[in-house]
């Protein structure tokens, strides 16, 4: 599937712009080894890739331009969101799928050290022939053999690319919404947010909301419903969290609502600017100066 073809053409089955090449598994609900059978299927219908001999002369296709031309196909990339991504590099849940950071510590620049299965694949398959289970589980790495880990020329810990959808919208700016409601909330100014929100006017390109974010169904918080609250969240937290120091707060609140601010602004300029369709080196500076930004206000979380 190529994912920057028009949706309405994507999904018209007469295009053919996706082709079955398998179906996997859906086990019941509390079986066994799901994620074992689901990955068993993945390495089944890639087996041709693992097969391949880079020093060989490779397979002859027949390009757009009428042209043959000499390709090697390689598993280089595995778009999806984390459960996906998991189930392919098999390392435990709640875990990095990149590099060895603990469960639970801070996310930002990490140090910790990149997993990599040509390094340290031999490694983890002597732990797994001593039967040393507690290693490898210490590093978040499923105690059994990798079949990814053959495949020519192919890290599994690198097969996870950006993904604005998954890791942004409904990752991070989901994260980002709920954190930011509770903490208004523990400001006594929830309402005011939602009053602001939803008193925004019509205006072509932007998302109307006529409820509460709290009111919407759980499944309705979708990519394209977070992008419409990420539009104006900055306008409408502004007037709330910047306001005159007449207003009766405290020296500390008003330090930390100016971080706050600070640090969604950035984020949300940063996920609008992901968005845009071209980018320019001024879009990528301005990407850069915006999560410079919230790097410098993102202890307040």
């Amino acid at each position: 599937m190529i994912g920057n073809i028009p949706i309405d053409i994507r999904w018209t089955p007469r295009k053919r712009t996706c082709i079955l090449v398998g179906l996997i598994p859906c086990p019941q609900k509390g079986a066994k080894n799901i994620d074992k059978a689901r990955h068993t299927a993945v390495v089944t219908v890639l087996s041709q890739l693992r097969r391949l001999d880079i020093t060989g002369p490779g397979l002859k296709w027949d390009c757009a331009d009428g042209f043959q031309r000499q390709c090697y196909p390689l598993l280089a990339a595995w778009v999806g969101d984390y459960p996906k991504q998991v189930m392919v590099a098999q390392v435990s849940y709640g875990s990095c799928p990149m590099c060895e950071i603990p469960k639970g510590a801070p996310m930002g620049h990490s140090t910790f050290r990149l997993l990599n299965n040509s390094r340290d694949q031999h490694i983890y398959s002597e732990l797994l022939e001593d039967n040393h289970i507690d290693p490898l589980h210490t590093l978040g790495v499923c105690p059994i053999c990798n079949q990814v880990w053959q495949y020519p020329l192919c890290n599994v810990y690198r097969l996870w690319q950006p993904d604005e959808l998954h890791q942004l919208l409904l990752g991070l700016v989901e994260d980002l919404l709920c954190w930011l409601l509770k903490y208004l909330k523990g400001r006594n100014v929830k309402d005011r947010c939602y009053s602001q929100s939803t008193s925004v006017p019509r205006y072509p390109g932007l998302q109307h909301f006529s409820k509460r974010f709290d009111s919407l169904k759980s499944g309705t918080w979708q990519g394209k419903v977070i992008c419409g609250i990420t539009s104006t969240l900055a306008v409408n937290c502004a007037p709330i969290l910047l306001c005159s120091k007449d207003d009766g707060k405290t020296a500390a609140e008003r330090v930390t609502d100016e971080m706050v601010m600070g640090a969604v602004r950035a984020f949300c300029e940063f996920s609008l600017l992901v968005s845009q369709q071209i980018h320019s080196d001024l879009s990528l500076n301005a990407l850069d100066d915006a999560l410079k930004r919230f790097y410098l206000k993102k202890g307040i979380f």
